[in-house]
């Protein structure tokens, strides 16, 4: 299994669109390592990651959603609350019993799946509400 980015994932925000871009990347360099054998020394790693990165980005997206006035910030916000308590449990998990094949399973199937369904279906609403504000397919913010 290969993760990739994919365009039409794209919401129009070219600093939101990135940081998808490397979460994506991220979780491609576990799905890789698993692949060849490795996802014992990766798992620990994304998860490092991810405890920094999720928490600019997902404060990026938000203070995007408020100066814009977006309508579903609380059910947005909540998603992000509930994945960063996902990932605290595995990083837990990590901590109490290292990197097992367990944990390498439930990262790859929990946070993957939550990525690209989030990202598909709440963040593209950023990028459509914002469209419909400006007409402007290429948004750009500062």
């Amino acid at each position: 299994m290969k993760l990739e980015w994919y365009d039409d994932l794209a919401i129009g925000v070219a600093e939101i669109d990135d940081q998808h871009k490397e979460l994506f990347s991220r979780f491609g360099r576990l799905l890789e390592a698993c692949n060849s054998g490795c996802g014992m020394a990766e798992v620990g790693s994304l998860l490092l990651f991810l405890d920094e990165y999720v928490q600019t980005h997902f404060r990026d997206e938000e203070r995007l959603q408020l100066s814009s006035g977006f309508p579903d910030f609380a059910a947005h916000r909540e998603q992000h609350r509930q994945f960063i308590d996902k990932l605290n449990r595995l990083k837990q998990e990590m901590r109490s019993e290292g990197a097992t094949l367990s944990l390498i399973i439930t990262t790859n199937t929990t946070l993957i799946d939550w990525l690209v369904n989030h990202i598909a279906r709440m963040d593209k609403k950023i990028g459509k509400f914002l469209r419909s504000r400006t007409g402007d397919g290429n948004l750009i913010t500062s």
